[in-house]
């Protein structure tokens, strides 16, 4: 089974209107921790995805590419400290799959792996510091798991979601470790992380979109 460039281009609009959607929501979740406005700021980004991506020739297929160009566009897109950790997961995201026109299994454990450790070497992230950190790394590593126990495309992508969720309402009970609700010490406790959340709508969105009928993975 394979997922088609179609697909994975797809994906950035459905993330887009899926931030839309939730910007509200993002923005009250960063009002006791930070400053109200985490769900502007990711929606803008990844608006500025979207815009990049359609300016893209109609006979570009490397996926590669496409996720670079979302990378290079969310770093510049001026989203504090979330445009650069975003902007460079999706870049390296990007190379690890440069020059395919579709995605395999592999691939998209692949894809992910180099998209947490993009975050993990720009922002030093560790699993347990209440960060964007804490949805993605579970999710990757539900991935390598599903992948080597041989399981469908579709059972990975549906534990992987999972573990994604799991890592994201884990963040309630945590201290926070980064960023500028570590200023806050215990008063952090008892709030999902915005950082996290987002990213769960980000990879969730993605995902699904991944094996929606119409488009969606090839035999």
């Amino acid at each position: 089974m394979a997922i088609p460039f179609e697909r994975v281009r797809l994906a950035f609009s459905q993330i887009l209107e899926a931030l839309e959607k939730n910007r509200q929501y993002l923005n009250d979740l960063d009002a006791p921790i930070g400053d109200s406005d985490h769900g502007e700021s990711v929606t803008n980004a990844f608006r500025k995805v979207k815009e990049a991506i359609d300016k893209l020739p109609p006979e570009e297929r490397d996926i590669g590419k496409l996720l670079q160009e979302a990378g290079k566009s969310i770093i510049f897109s001026g989203g504090a400290a979330m445009g650069p950790l975003y902007g460079t997961a999706f870049m390296d995201a990007g190379k690890v799959v440069s020059g395919k026109t579709e995605l395999t299994r592999e691939d998209l454990v692949a894809l992910w792996e180099a998209f947490a450790g993009g975050i993990a070497r720009r922002g030093q992230a560790k699993v347990g510091e209440k960060t964007m950190y804490d949805t993605i790394y579970p999710m990757v590593e539900a991935l390598k798991k599903s992948l080597a126990e041989g399981k469908d495309l579709s059972i990975m992508i549906e534990e992987a979601i999972e573990a994604a969720r799991r890592g994201m309402e884990s963040t309630k009970d945590m201290l926070s470790l980064r960023g500028r609700s570590s200023r806050l010490g215990e008063r952090s406790i008892g709030h999902i992380d915005p950082g996290a959340a987002s990213s769960f709508i980000v990879v969730r969105s993605f995902m699904e979109t991944l094996l929606e009928k119409g488009g969606g993975v090839r035999e």
